[in-house]
């Protein structure tokens, strides 16, 4: 059962992120987008997208906002910000009998009030068949000290949780999208994740999608990661794990 809850918080939380669609052109107004483990995505006027992750919003509130500037030498320019509070999910986890993912608060205080902002630049360039992204962002979380007793040392879980205790954080990456056929399009890209007193995390996702119908698509593929984790500071670890996801788009 620990197994079972340790999986479907990794699941949860960093679902949307690792099935993220980088890229800096927003959806077109009216247009909505959802899967079941990426975010509901909002194109809105001016240019403007809004998204948040219905599965977590009750336990972990989260919105993000994209606004598309121009472009210039055929580049698309764009900016991304988003907004999350962890607190009320890391206080579920922190409950006796939930699975002891987090550490007992009577050994190391409850979980603080923790907001994490972050802000991204996203540039796009468009070819005849394929498409490259190229993002740089900045993360703080606002008065955040957690202790280290209380991140969950995995793959993907640890990078994104050690912001609540370091209190900022940085990542670069690089997006690759290309149409191989009316019905496939690949996705692969690489990031780096850095963050106070730790080596560089790398992370890299491949994804093959497979077009349903007009309104359906169907997506598989790994993910990849790379770093040292306090368990062992002193080897590297790399992991692979596989992807899918079920998204559909609509009009307003």
């Amino acid at each position: 059962m620990k197994i079972i809850l340790q999986i479907s918080f990794i699941l949860l939380v960093v679902g949307g992120i690792l099935l993220a669609n980088d890229t800096a052109y927003p959806l077109e107004n009216g247009q909505r987008q959802m899967g079941v483990f990426q975010p509901r995505i909002y194109g809105m006027n001016n240019n403007l997208e809004i998204s948040t992750h219905p599965l977590l919003f009750f336990v972990k509130p989260n919105v993000k906002l994209k606004k598309f500037y121009r472009e210039i030498n055929g580049f698309g320019l764009a900016s991304r910000y988003s907004f999350d509070y962890p607190t009320p999910l890391l206080k579920i986890l922190q409950k006796k009998g939930i699975g002891g993912l987090l550490s007992n608060p009577n050994d190391v205080g409850k979980i603080p009030h923790l907001i994490v902002l972050q802000g991204e630049l996203l540039a796009t360039k468009i070819f005849t068949q394929h498409s490259v992204t190229a993002k740089l962002g900045m993360s703080t979380c606002l008065g955040c000290a957690l202790d280290s007793r209380h991140l969950i040392d995995y793959d993907l879980a640890y990078p994104r949780m050690a912001l609540y205790h370091h209190g900022i954080g940085a990542n670069m990456g690089l997006d690759l999208d290309y149409i191989y056929s009316e019905k496939i399009s690949l996705k692969a890209d690489g990031d780096l994740l850095f963050l106070p007193e730790e080596n560089v995390f790398i992370e890299h996702k491949f994804l093959i999608h497979y077009t349903l119908s007009s309104n359906y698509t169907l997506s598989g593929g790994y993910k990849y990661s790379y770093g040292y984790y306090p368990f062992n500071k002193r080897e590297s670890l790399w992991n692979l794990f596989p992807l899918f996801d079920l998204s559909w788009r609509w009009n307003k």
